[in-house]
């Protein structure tokens, strides 16, 4: 099973932190998969510094939400930038922007809509089951089984 760690980072407007990704071109939480023996929490710190270039610190742990047909699960945190400077393109990230949580992107990954919305209405270590029956989540899905 695949585990991922996402990181919903807030600045002091309260605008949400997102990456543009270089591997399909939809917005995303930074954050990544989780490497054998690394903690969830400390893949979420990896992934954000990798993908934002900031320093980030783990303030609590949203949600666990498991995509059962993805065989996958996303660990979800809320942190905080504690340093560093602005990454704005690197080997996965193709733009670096703060959005609004009320005006949100309309591409952007599966899901991380609702987990944004749980983490920033006080969500602590919650767990969903997620259905995938979003276009861009079959669409996802077709990817991920035939290569498309």
């Amino acid at each position: 099973m695949a585990q991922g760690a996402f990181v919903i980072i807030q600045n002091d407007g309260r605008d949400i932190l997102l990456v543009k990704r270089k591997d399909v071109p939809l917005w995303d939480l930074p954050g990544g998969g989780i490497e054998e023996g690394e903690t969830p929490e400390a893949a979420a710190i990896r992934e954000s510094c990798e993908e934002t270039g900031y320093n980030v610190t783990i303030l609590q742990k949203a949600g666990e939400y498991e995509r059962p047909a993805f065989a996958d699960t996303q660990h979800v945190f809320i942190g905080a930038i504690t340093g560093g400077t602005p990454l704005l393109t690197g080997p996965e990230t193709a733009a670096l922007r703060w959005f609004s949580p009320h005006r949100l992107p309309l591409l952007m990954v599966p899901n991380r809509k609702r987990q944004i919305n749980d983490g920033l209405h006080g969500a602590a270590d919650i767990k969903v089951t997620l259905k995938d029956r979003h276009l861009l989540s079959i669409l996802d899905l077709l990817r991920k089984k035939f290569g498309i």
